[in-house]
């Protein structure tokens, strides 16, 4: 059984000087153009969910269009690419990730891709679009590449789809154009089958893209006459949960600890924001301390410093328990290599010398499924009565 599944394809199109040859009538960019308009509108023919933003690139990179589904406005800002300068697809693609990572944070996220369409002269620094090519690995983007004209020994485009598990179409012909449209078209769909993770399943990942909640000193005056006109000007810096100026865990102005939603400008404090989090009971959005926002729904990172004394008022509670007599649960502790526990693994720390772990270190884990903290075998060893530094629990070395 099988279904397409929706995708927010980021179409990054060379239109540097060499894109006017006419080795493809009339010529290589006009060509493409023709192509893409054909792409997409098969697409949205067969999956009207799927969205295309277009970006071209020559001495610097513009975004044309963001995501959009609507054939008529693509095919518009398809027409107005001009020929202009040299290459600076790194620029390019940087935008086009950051493009992705604003879509990833929306609820009911599409599957990120890039396509780039260039004839592969004068990219800049291969380093650079290395560089950028792991970043969008790491964020599950993958990249495609429809490769234009003649091929030459280094070729970064093809390192690129190699880095991202992406497609490398090498295209010599009209005709070989037109098939690796096709193909793209027609290339989003998923066989069901077994479970299959995806990106907001993994905290590392959910942590990664969150977004950053501002500060009131970060709102432009536009944002703040938007709030003034939608809340009223009373009440702009009151917390849109708890309906306060000031902050019912700390008694601090909202000056303080008072934050904005990004993307819908609402207001909140941090700590009510962090209560909002807990009471949504989402495993895996608390372990990355990040939560949608009440009102869009918008992915949004906890701060760093609220994360630390909620762990810090655990480990307080912990400790209370034990000095008052009580026994501690017992759970057992494991071994494990941490490239083998997932990327997650690598963004944590062990809590007795507070050093993160190498992908080869061999770690041990507590398995109270309410803490699973790492440790270093050797800082393992230095734990009192082997009692978890995190839960507090027996730990039982299997």
């Amino acid at each position: 059984m099988s279904s397409r599944i929706p995708e927010n394809i980021a179409i990054l199109i060379d239109t540097s000087r060499s894109m006017r040859r006419t080795d493809y009538e009339p010529t290589r960019l006009e060509s493409v153009k023709h192509a893409l308009k054909s792409l997409i509108k098969e697409r949205l023919e067969v999956d009207n969910s799927s969205s295309f933003a277009i970006i071209q690139f020559s001495d610097t990179a513009e975004k044309i269009i963001e995501f959009s589904n609507i054939f008529s406005v693509l095919e518009e800002s398809l027409d107005s690419l001009e020929y202009n300068g040299t290459t600076s697809l790194g620029e390019a693609l940087a935008l086009a990730i950051k493009m992705e990572i604003t879509e990833l944070r929306k609820v009911g996220a599409k599957n990120p891709k890039i396509l780039i369409v260039s004839d592969g002269n004068n990219l800049g620094d291969e380093k650079d679009l290395v560089k950028m090519a792991k970043i969008a690995a790491g964020l599950g983007i993958e990249i495609d590449v429809f490769r234009l004209g003649e091929t030459s020994n280094i070729n970064v485009l093809k390192r690129l789809t190699d880095i991202t598990g992406g497609t490398y179409f090498y295209i010599n012909t009209i005709e070989s154009l037109q098939e690796a449209v096709r193909k793209v078209a027609y290339s989003n769909i998923k066989s069901f089958g077994k479970k299959t993770q995806t990106p907001l399943e993994n905290p590392a990942f959910a942590r990664k893209i969150a977004a950053p909640l501002l500060n009131l000193q970060d709102m432009t005056k536009d944002q703040e006459e938007r709030i003034k006109q939608i809340r009223g000007e009373a009440d702009y810096k009151k917390c849109s949960i708890c309906f306060k100026e000031l902050d019912p865990i700390t008694g601090g102005s909202f000056f303080l600890t008072g934050r904005y939603c990004p993307n819908c400008q609402a207001p909140f404090h941090i700590h009510c924001l962090s209560e909002w989090a807990d009471s949504q009971k989402d495993k895996v959005f608390n372990k990355a301390a990040v939560v949608r926002c009440p009102h869009c729904f918008y992915l949004l990172k906890i701060p760093s410093e609220v994360s630390q004394v909620k762990r810090l008022k655990i480990l307080a509670t912990s400790k209370t328990s034990l000095n008052s007599g009580i026994t501690p649960k017992e759970f057992a502790a494991t071994r494990h290599v941490v490239s083998e526990l997932g990327e997650g693994a690598l963004y944590k720390s062990c809590p007795v010398c507070n050093f993160i772990f190498e992908p080869d270190q061999h770690v041990i884990m507590c398995n109270n499924p309410e803490c699973e903290t790492l440790y270093h075998e050797e800082c393992f060893e230095k734990l009192e009565n082997s009692l978890c530094k995190i839960c507090s629990a027996k730990l039982n070395l299997q």
